[in-house]
């Protein structure tokens, strides 16, 4: 195996060098920070904004990477959760709509992004799909005059070149204003793993042990583009135009080696897959505001999205001896269109109101197809299935809400939604299933600026969301496993009659907010959630089938808090140096399942990070960031049960500017290389199964080098 420690040498002479340049004058001007600071400040609804500075600041490639440094906020895998919880209770917003079918956050690219805002808590405007709390992507807007600007880099990781380059051009003429920014790049990675099978029987005594070791490349092509096109109107009103086109297509190759040591072996020994797809996605909608002088604003927007994925997979059998015996080949696509509509009126009343009333709904069309072909070489029968279904579904929302200032040092904010979902499902193989729900949302939330402090303030929040049951659950369809069926490797299994999940939320906040950009904040949340969805693990002629089911109630509390401040706040001698640290620590019970570690959704227990930067001269900073992610034992229902390994990643950057408009950036990340590990186990009278996969960690070197013009 490689060892990923040679890339060091590399970054302490790039670091030195940088380090050593000339530290003339430059002149640089923080503004998003404080900004950022002084909006969380003021605003009655719990918002953390981060900001353009902050997104580009390590020279991430995806947003997953941003999000994990952030407060509250863990990453597993590719999926995005607050508290912890991920499994459709983190909500994802783009410019403040829900993100449609089809959504990853690998499909937006960074430079696409114009900040990131984090709400703790829900608002009336938004959907209330957000138990655990909603992270609102804002694309790309606007400059104040003209602006060219261009990076070109390449990144390594496991051997391989990520090479990417990206434009943004932006000018503001009289009535009318444009923003075009694009982006093209590709990633590559090439993981080893390693997974270890046991199963023994009630008296403890072994009968199978099992060692597969694999090894999976895979690779990401992909280009985007946001262009915005805004006029103001001779009446005073405005008029904006905005998209996103995403495509990227992605490939993998995958092999697998077993290795029995004790009992029979799985039913394809050695095996491999190999997968092309294709994902087209595109997003456009316009924007209208109207002034209605002293008596409010009205603003309306139409939206349409549109995605779809093409994939070509074909997996490969093999006896212990490299003998053939299957060949599966499956072809799927899948289409998710939508129509969105929303619109608000903003009035201000007397007495310190300012009211909004406004609606938002949409339609999505989803249709899906798969055809599958498999050949058997030692002499069974052909086998094929071909399976379709579409999915539409309705949705409309009204909703009120009043933002009122108390007093100067008290405002007070309260808001009412109602939410319908209207979903039909039908298919070839599928019977039609049709569901509806609906759910009043009351929210309520305070802000109170302590007396004879001068920026100390406590926030308080009270609410109801839900989650919605996604359409892959709802629809009965079979999704198989290629090798291994078990009970740690179970087929899936939707279920028709699944409800929404409702929760009722409070959240509580003590912020301090000092020198010129720095805070403190301490929080505290629960949320008490009904109809809480669970595992169904069940055998039928003997295939092992996971399937959801509604099942009674759960809890989960946690605490957070965050800090960020220069370090001359405190110490004005102190170098240049900002210190961020965040930590959250995350605790949730199922009631219908037995503990310990009985926690929802894989919760994650707790997250920690800790980072430095650190402004040698005007012309050059580095920084690093340290992310904790912990695991442990998660009990899926009273026999099965899931476990994690704690995750720890560091990343660093060094950030050199010859001049004012050049800017050459170094980053590196996972340099800790850190083994992910992920288990399974399965326990009952007859005995027990474990399964634990370990896949190396590798380190990434990405260099940029970004020129305004």
């Amino acid at each position: 195996m490689r060892s990923n420690f040679r890339y060091r040498p590399l970054v302490l002479i790039l670091l030195s060098a940088m380090a050593c340049a000339d530290d003339g004058a430059l002149q640089k001007v923080e503004v998003f920070a404080a900004s950022g600071a002084a909006q969380r400040e003021a605003d009655t609804a719990a918002r953390i904004i981060i900001g353009r500075d902050d997104i580009s600041q390590y020279g991430d490639n995806d947003l997953a990477a941003v999000l994990k440094r952030q407060p509250g906020v863990s990453v597993v895998g590719n999926e995005v959760r607050m508290r912890g919880l991920g499994a459709g209770y983190t909500q994802m917003l783009i410019n403040g709509d829900p993100a449609p079918p089809g959504f990853s956050v690998e499909s937006i690219a960074p430079e696409m992004i114009e900040r990131i805002e984090i709400l703790r808590s829900a608002t009336a405007e938004y959907s209330m799909q957000a138990v655990a709390g909603s992270i609102n992507v804002v694309l790309r807007k606007g400059a104040s005059g003209a602006e060219r600007e261009w990076k070109l880099g390449a990144g390594r990781q496991n051997g391989r070149w990520q090479p990417a380059v990206s434009l943004r051009v932006a000018d503001k003429l009289p009535g009318f204003a444009y923003t075009l920014t694009g982006a093209l790049e590709r990633t590559a990675d090439d993981v080893a793993g390693r997974t270890t099978e046991t199963i023994a029987d009630s008296t403890g005594m072994l009968l199978a042990l099992r060692d597969t070791r694999t090894r999976n490349a895979s690779s990401v092509n992909k280009a985007s583009l946001t262009p915005r096109l805004h006029w103001t109107l001779d009446n005073g009103d405005t008029l904006t135009w905005q998209s996103l086109l995403d495509w990227y297509r992605t490939g993998f190759d995958g092999v697998a080696r077993e290795t029995v040591l004790t009992g029979a072996a799985s039913s394809y020994p050695r095996n491999g897959a190999a997968s092309q797809a294709s994902v087209l996605s595109a997003r456009s909608d316009v924007s209208w505001a109207h002034s209605l002088g002293t008596a409010g604003k009205l603003t309306g927007k139409l939206g349409v999205n549109h995605n779809r994925r093409d994939t070509d997979y074909a997996f490969h059998g093999e006896a212990a001896d490299g003998a053939p015996l299957l060949l599966r080949g499956v072809v799927s696509d899948a289409i998710d269109d939508s129509v969105s509509s929303s619109g608000k009126y903003l009035g201000r009343l007397g007495g310190g109101h300012a009211l909004s009333l406004g609606w938002d709904g949409s339609l999505i069309s989803r249709s899906e197809s798969r055809r599958q072909r498999d050949t058997y070489f030692a002499g069974g029968a052909p086998y094929a299935l071909d399976e379709d279904y579409t999915a539409d579904v309705r949705r409309l929302a009204l909703y009120a809400q009043d933002e009122w200032d108390v007093t100067p040092r008290l405002q007070m904010y309260a808001g009412v939604r109602w939410e319908g979902l209207q979903t039909a499902t039908e298919g070839r193989t599928l019977s039609e299933v049709r569901t509806r729900a609906s759910v009043w949302s009351p929210v309520a939330q305070l802000l109170w600026k302590l007396p004879e402090q001068e920026r100390d303030q406590l926030r308080l929040a009270l609410a109801r969301t839900y989650k919605a049951p996604t359409t892959r659950n709802l629809v009965p369809r079979r999704y198989t496993v290629n090798n291994g069926n078990g009970a740690n490797n179970p087929d899936f299994q939707g279920n028709p009659d699944l409800r929404p999940e409702l929760a009722w939320g409070l959240d509580a906040a003590w912020e301090s907010y000092f020198g010129k950009s720095g805070v403190a904040s301490l929080s505290a949340y629960t949320r008490r959630i009904s109809d809480v969805t669970v595992q169904h693990l069940f055998q039928h002629d003997g295939i092992w089938i996971a399937s959801p089911f509604n099942n009674g109630t759960a809890t989960v509390r946690g605490i957070e808090m965050d800090v960020k401040f220069p370090l001359r706040t405190w110490w004005v001698q102190a170098p240049d140096i900002d210190v961020r640290a965040n930590a959250g620590r995350n605790w949730s019970s199922v009631a219908a399942v037995p503990g310990p570690g009985n926690r929802l959704a894989s919760h994650v227990p707790a997250t920690l990070n800790l980072g430095l930067d650190y402004r040698l001269s005007p012309r050059m900073s580095m920084g690093g960031n340290l992310n904790v992610q912990t695991g442990g034992l998660a009990r899926l229902d009273a026999h099965a049960s899931s476990h994690a390994g704690v995750r720890r990643t560091l990343d660093a950057y060094a950030l050199w500017q010859p001049d004012a408009k050049t800017r050459v950036r170094l980053s590196a990340a996972n340099l800790l290389h850190q083994q992910q590990v992920q288990g399974q186990s399965y326990v009952d009278d007859a005995g027990r199964s474990d399964s634990v996969t370990a896949l190396d960690g590798s380190a990434a070197l990405r260099l940029m080098f970004e020129r305004s013009l």
